[in-house]
């Protein structure tokens, strides 16, 4: 498709040092948008792979400025609220606006649901739906002061479906559904936007380090998502910015609270 036009828009990536969040950072750029592109750039004990680095996302701001569009680089926890009002603040105070937010941050973990540890919980749940919360409720008054914002959640297939040994992912995801749905409607009368994407199996540094952590192949991980699919092949994660870039242009301005799968048939298989 076509790429819509958004100059002089503002967008807030989230999970931007890498992966999906690092295309969807240069597709917006390509499209005319100014990006503020965040991430924690540490590693936690939960989980146990690596994440993104502060190298990875100061090279994200550098091709989006090689695209000709200005870039923030911001390091924060989407856990914290301290931090996340402080990276919307810094948003603001550098491009004046903010007009796009992107909730992609996200980590995984695996183990029979008996058998994950509290703290494996609350990291899961408080990264992928905490943090999606946290990220829209800070960025949703600037949202407010003009029509045509547009809120995307990145969710999951696991988010419509069980998924085994990804319990907390998954109660996680199927939250993040709910929450746009809902956030769709409160936002609706202010012409704001809210949907979700529900990627299948994404090449991505989450499935690698899945894999590391279990001590598996990222072709073992692909192997265990693709038995879900009609179409038994890794999605790219331009894929996914391609429904991104739809759900934030002109073309989209009247889907709401739709929840989009780009999965490859998982969810009707």
């Amino acid at each position: 498709m076509a790429s819509p036009n958004l100059e002089g828009k503002v967008a807030l990536v989230t999970g931007a040092a890498r992966g999906q969040g690092r295309e969807h950072c240069l597709a917006l750029a390509r499209a005319g948008a100014s990006i503020a592109a965040l991430d924690i750039c540490r590693d936690l004990e939960v989980p146990t792979y690596p994440l993104g680095t502060r190298a990875e996302l100061d090279a994200v701001v550098a091709a989006v400025e090689d695209l000709d569009r200005p870039a923030l680089g911001l390091v924060a926890d989407v856990r914290s609220a301290d931090e996340v009002v402080a990276a919307v603040a810094e948003t603001v105070a550098t491009f004046g606006r903010l007009d796009i937010v992107v909730n992609n941050a996200a980590i995984a973990g695996s183990g029979p649901f008996w058998e994950l540890t509290e703290e494996q919980w609350d990291a899961v749940v408080d990264t992928d739906l905490k943090g999606v919360w946290l990220v829209s409720k800070y960025a949703a008054p600037h949202l407010l002061k003009r029509p045509g914002g547009r809120i995307v959640n990145i969710s999951s297939t696991a988010g419509a479906r069980g998924l085994a040994h990804f319990a907390h992912y998954s109660a996680a995801k199927h939250g993040v559904i709910g929450l746009t749905r809902t956030m769709a409607v409160e936002l609706a009368p202010y012409g704001v936007t809210v949907n979700a994407i529900l990627p299948g199996a994404v090449a991505s540094p989450m499935l690698d380090g899945l894999a590391e952590e279990l001590g598996v192949t990222p072709a073992d991980i692909h192997r265990v998502f693709l038995h879900h699919q009609l179409f038994e092949e890794v999605l790219e994660p331009r894929e996914i910015t391609e429904a991104l870039l739809w759900l934030v242009s002109d073309a989209a301005r009247h889907i709401t609270g739709h929840c989009l799968a780009v999965d490859g048939g998982w969810l009707v298989k």
